[in-house]
Order: C-alpha cells, then structure tokens, then sequence
C-alpha cells in the first residue's frame, strides 16, 4: 500500500474501497482525517456485567450468559424476528432481534458471550431486545470491554466502523502534529495528541475517554478560536466605510421621525439605535449583531439605522427572509415615512421586469435611499453608488457568500447590521462573535401581553377544536404546526448494527391529512389555509399573504413559518407532536403569536411526555424568556447547528459543546492572545501546524465568517 496522508481519500485504505468509501460518505467521511475525527456517539460498557437475577427493568446494562439451545428464527410478512434463551446459571432470560437475520450466524449454542441492551420486563419473564454481543474470549484482558458506538448508515454495521476506523488510527496516528502550545497543555494538564485521538476510538477504562474528550474539547476550540482571531484580526485592514454623521439639521429631522412614530421607544431601543448611530459615524465599518426575542422591536431600531443613513444622503439594503416578511417591512417603513422625501423600494424575486428596471434606475441615481427585499436585493444588476449599510433580518436565513458578493462590489466597507430573534448564549457568542459589537434588546414594547403556554394531549383534541372556534368567533386567527408534511412520508432510521427500515410514522399528524380534516370534518365553516415547504415560492407566498390579510381562519403548516409572517391578529398556535422540536424551534413557532395587544396562547400537544421531551415542554410552558430557553436547549442537545451556524460559514463541533465547556473558553482565549501577539505575522511553526490543523478539521466549511 502506497503511504497515507490524512487527506488521502478513505477508499484506499484497507478493508474499504469504492462501495464502502460512498457508504462513508454518507456519514461525512470522505478522508483519513474524517475518520480520526468521526468520534463515537457513546460507549458500551462492558466491564460492569452484572448477574441476570440482578437486572434491572428499562435500563441498559451489560451481562455475560451462555446461548441455550438453538436460536429460533421467525419471519412474518418479511419482517425476520430471532428469539434465544440465555442463561448464567442463576436464572435466564430472553433475548429479541429484529430484521437482524444474520445474528443465526453469530450465535453458537454453548458458548459465552457478554451481551449490552436495555432490559424490559414481558409478563413474569425479563427480555433484552436488539443486544449488541461479542464472544468471549478465554484471554479477554486483550481486548477492551469499552466498546465505542458510532453513527451508522444503511449497509454499515458498528463492527465495520470499528474496523475501519482501527486501520485508520494504525496508519494515521504518527502522522499528528501536536496543535496545542506545550505550555498550554501543561497548563491545562492535557495528554498528548496522538493519545487523546487513540484513546477515544480504543479505551481501556471510562477514564481514558475522559482524558481523550478533555483533550479533543480544547483543541476544537482553540482552532476555532484562533481561526476566528486571525480572520478578525484581518478586517481590520478593510477599505474604509462611509461615515454617517449628523449635523444640526439633519439630527432635527432623525428626530422629528422617532417622535412621529405612532409608539414610544423602549429604553433598550433607544439605548441600542445610540450605539449603531456611534458606529456608522466611524469611518471603519460596523459590525454589530443585534439580539432580541421574538417580537422585541429590533426591525424599528434597523429602520432608525436606515433612515439615519439616509437623511446623510447614503443607501442601505434590508434583506428578509420572506417575501411576504419582506414586504410588510416595507409597507410599515412607508408608514412610518410618510410625507417625507425618502426613497424606499421593494425588489422580491417575483418583482415584474419592467418595475425591476425602474427601481434599479432609481437606485443607480440615488433617489431609492432605502432597499427592502429578500435575496433579490443582492443581484449584481443592482448598482449602489453610495451604499453605507446592510441590514440582514433573521441572520441564519441568509449565507455569507451573497453578502460578500455585494460588499465586493462596494467601492467602500459596508456598515453590517445583523438581528436575530435566535438568542445566542453569552458563551457561543464568545466563540463566534469575539470582538464583534453584540446588542441586546431585553424588553418588549409595552402593550405586548406574554403569551400563555399549555400542554395537552391527543385524547383532548375536541377541548381544542373548540379553543380555536372560540378564537375565531372572535375575529382572530390561529396556527396548527405538524411535524410532517403528507401521510405517506417515511422515516428511515438504523438499529445498533446499521440496519435500515423503513417506517410510516403513525404518531405523527400530517399537515395534508390534518388540513383536510379541519376543513371536511371539524371545522368546514372555516378558511382553513396550507403550508409546507414543498409548495412553490409563489404557493407560499400567496397562503401568507391570504392568512395575513385575514382571508384565512386556520393556517395548517409544517415549519416553514417559524419566520415567515407578522400577524397581529393570530392568537392562537397548537403545535401537534411537540415532542419532534427542539426548545428553539419551539421558541420560535411559538413567536408568531402574540405579536399585537391581544391576549394569545400556545397550545403544546404531545402524547409522549416522558424524557428530554418532558423537559422541553415543561419549560415551554414556564418561560417565554428565549435565553432561558436557548442555553437550555444546548445542555439537552449540543449546539450542532445551533440557529443555523452552519450556512453562514461557522462549522458543527463535533465534540465540544458550548454550554458544558464554557470553562474552557477564558484560558483559550489568553492562549490565542498570547500567540497572536508573539507571532502577528503567523509565521512560527505552532501558529503555522494550528491553521493546517484547523484546514484538516473543519476543511471547506470554514467561509470566513463574519456578520
């Protein structure tokens, strides 16, 4: 075999090749180095085998039996089922396998094997369904009873990731440059990279997975923050901004338009339009990220921005992420305009050509001061002459590439402005963000009554239908989100040895099935509406605009309207299955309601109300507090790709979670500091191994962000 690198495709390494290396591409892996980084998702312990009469029912535990007799195969409509009796000597039990036919082969009677399942009680007689196993060997201290469990796809089974990955750590281990400063890890008592990389994949003790995680923790973290200080430390070089400042007469006119507005500011408003109006009088560019649960009034402190730009005879673009969003934005900043000589324009997609050329004829001369749109606002036929600012509503709708693109063509910086009703945790910030300006806007604009959160179940459906005929005899409207789109939609999900069924999920309302029922059974004196993400823009569009203008009752959807729509009107949301959504999902759905002066209520329907799901609901129905909600979420799940990180250049960690290991952050950072200004150049051979390290980490999902 030719030598390996870490970038050398997986399909040359033994016990791989072509069919195997697309199965593996599923799962992300496309080189060695994927595979040293695809870490398990948990570990069996088998070094705590316990007696069978010990076992105890619905937990997962570890037990070593011998098979009595021959294992009992049963197949019904195709469905193959494995039925064996094992035993210890103290009393015996049954084990189950489902769709996993070719464990007839694995299972010799006679012999002793340690078996790993969660145990459940049938009747008098205790069962493990769906074991993992292994045969004893007479010399088991050479082999590890810590066994690692990894995702899985179709056609792979844990055993074939395991022999996989083992190839890959024989070839690649010697291949690892140590990434953390020698000081640093001594510092923070850290072991060595190659052990950290072995022993995550082939522990001995529970200990060394503990030694390993720590290890892996802090080097994610350090290249991701080293990346991010570097990249920050580059735009410091930027060209030059416009800079927006006021005289006496133009600060009288700002302020004849905040006061002409038909609410008052709150102070966090008001304190937060202060800061963004010192930055954009700054003749580097802005960069400020501006945090506010949902319905906060962020959007007012983003016209403010626009308008100052404006008055000071400068253009700004406002990019939302719908286009019915998108064009009520415009209507309430004509509102708010009125009898004022301020261009602003709409450009959507669907704009005809005709008004596409007449608005960008207005833009080229500077009559169009104010832009509002969705991504259409960032086609390159657009010509800005004095563009200062851009604004970016819903910030993990929108991917830096298109941004980059227009502030390529600018001749200046621009002035970014990005608001999210997704609260970030103050230590993903940190991460994130690093220097960047972070606002927030903490309290809601008077006359908001908070919205009240209910659990209930399918048993109780009738209480809410006959909630949402009391709503609507009201005059208001309401939301019903389902987790899936049509009846015959099917879920693909694997078992602990990688095999794929197929399932229709029964459980779960669909939004087709669901609508027609509203309007053919439960309630046909209603307009009830449909909405889910298979449906044309132009489909989508329409719906929300019907059930904004108040042409729909009930707004069946999937989704597709956690951003999408401001209806004052709506009141009432019922989210059927709540257990498929996380908290910030739910935070989010549950913010279409409630956004005018009339009481609302939110409705949570789940029949499983057990687990991490018994959390989510529990603390949906205590607090509408979206930071509460938000740091909850990354405890219960990790950030992944936490409020979409992922489409504006920040990549997933794979092992570090925010929210565990915010400890870590304040030593990195120092550590980062520290090299940075030692090596501002970068040219040291540890500055130089860290940004190799972070290229074979996070490989093209690094984008430069930066909001």
């Amino acid at each position: 075999m030719a030598k390996i690198t870490l970038d050398t495709p997986v399909q040359f390494l033994p016990k791989v090749g072509e069919r195997r290396a697309k199965q593996l591409e599923k799962l992300g892996i496309f080189r060695v180095y994927d595979l040293l980084t695809f870490f398990p998702r948990k570990y069996e312990d088998w070094s705590e085998c316990v007696p069978l009469f010990q076992l105890k029912d619905n937990e997962e535990q570890s037990f070593i039996a011998t098979l009595v007799g021959q294992p009992r195969l049963s197949r019904n409509r195709g469905k193959a089922t494995v039925f064996a009796t094992l035993s210890d000597g103290s009393c015996s039990i049954r084990a189950v396998w489902f769709n996993q036919p070719y464990v007839m082969d694995k299972l010799v009677s006679g012999e002793e094997f340690f078996f790993h399942g969660r145990i459940t009680r049938d009747g008098f007689q205790f069962q493990v369904v769906n074991p993992v196993f292994d045969q004893r060997q007479k010399d088991q201290e050479q082999k590890s009873l810590i066994q690692p469990v990894y995702p899985l796809t179709a056609g792979l089974k844990q055993g074939h990731i395991r022999a996989i990955v083992s190839v890959a750590l024989d070839q690649a281990l010697p291949l690892l440059s140590e990434v953390l400063p020698l000081s640093f890890r001594k510092e923070q008592k850290l072991c060595a990279i190659s052990y950290a990389y072995e022993k995550i994949h082939r522990p001995q003790t529970t200990e060394e997975v503990e030694i390993a995680r720590k290890y892996l923790v802090y080097e994610e973290l350090f290249l991701l923050r080293g990346a991010l200080s570097i990249y920050k430390k580059e735009q410091k070089d930027l060209r030059a901004s416009f800079p927006i400042r006021a005289n006496q007469e133009t600060m009288a006119e700002f302020n004849d338009i905040v006061k002409a507005l038909p609410f008052e500011l709150t102070s966090d408003q008001m304190s937060v339009t202060k800061e963004i109006l010192k930055d954009i009088s700054e003749s580097f560019p802005m960069n400020r990220l501006v945090q506010g649960d949902v319905g906060s009034g962020k959007t007012v402190v983003a016209f403010l921005s626009m308008v100052a730009c404006a008055i000071a005879g400068y253009q700004s673009v406002f990019m939302a992420p719908t286009a019915v969003l998108a064009s009520q934005h415009y209507e309430t900043f004509r509102k708010f305009l009125k009898g004022r000589d301020v261009g602003v324009e709409l450009l959507l997609g669907s704009t005809p050509a005709k008004q596409k050329t007449e608005i960008r004829s207005r833009l080229q001369s500077g009559e169009c001061r104010i832009l509002v749109g969705t991504h259409a606002v960032l086609s390159e036929k657009n010509i800005f002459p004095k563009l200062a600012l851009m604004v970016t509503d819903e910030q993990h709708r929108f991917g830096v590439k298109q941004r980059a693109a227009t502030d390529e063509r600018s001749r200046h910086g621009l002035h970014t402005l990005v608001m999210s009703a997704t609260p970030i945790p103050r230590t993903l910030g940190l991460v994130l963000f690093g220097d960047m300006d972070v606002s927030v806007i903490h309290s809601m604009p008077k006359g908001r009554i908070p919205i009240k959160t209910f659990r209930t179940s399918s048993a109780e459906d009738g209480r809410v239908i006959a909630t949402i005929r009391q709503e609507v005899g009201k005059g208001h409207q309401a939301y019903i989100v389902c987790p899936m789109i049509d009846e015959l939609q099917e879920d693909a999900y694997e078992d602990e040895e990688g095999t794929l069924e197929m399932r229709r999920k029964e459980d779960l309302e669909s939004a087709v099935r669901y609508s027609e029922y509203l309007q053919n059974e439960a309630l046909p004196q209603m307009h009830i509406g449909l909405l889910h993400g298979k449906m044309k823009p132009s489909e989508k569009d329409q719906v929300m605009k019907d059930f904004s203008e108040g042409r729909i009752d009930v707004l069946v959807s999937t989704t597709v309207i956690e951003v999408g729509v401001d209806n004052p009107n709506a009141t009432l949301m019922i989210i059927r299955n709540a257990e498929r959504f996380g908290l910030s999902t739910l935070h989010q759905l549950r913010g279409r309601i409630g956004r005018g002066n009339l009481p609302s209520a939110c409705i949570l329907e789940t029949d499983k109300y057990e687990g991490v799901s018994q959390e989510r609901i529990d603390l949906m129905c205590q607090t509408t507090d979206g930071f509460r909600l938000a740091e909850q979420d990354m405890l219960l799940r990790g950030t992944g790709d936490f409020f979409g990180t992922k489409q504006h250049g920040i990549p997933q960690l794979k092992m570090a979670n925010l929210y565990r290991d915010s400890e870590c952050l304040k030593p990195i950072e120092k550590a980062v500091g520290k090299m940075l200004e030692e090596d501002p150049t970068l040219q040291n051979t540890e500055a130089k191994i860290m940004l190799q390290a972070f290229h074979d980490h996070f490989g093209e999902t690094w984008n430069k962000p930066s909001l």
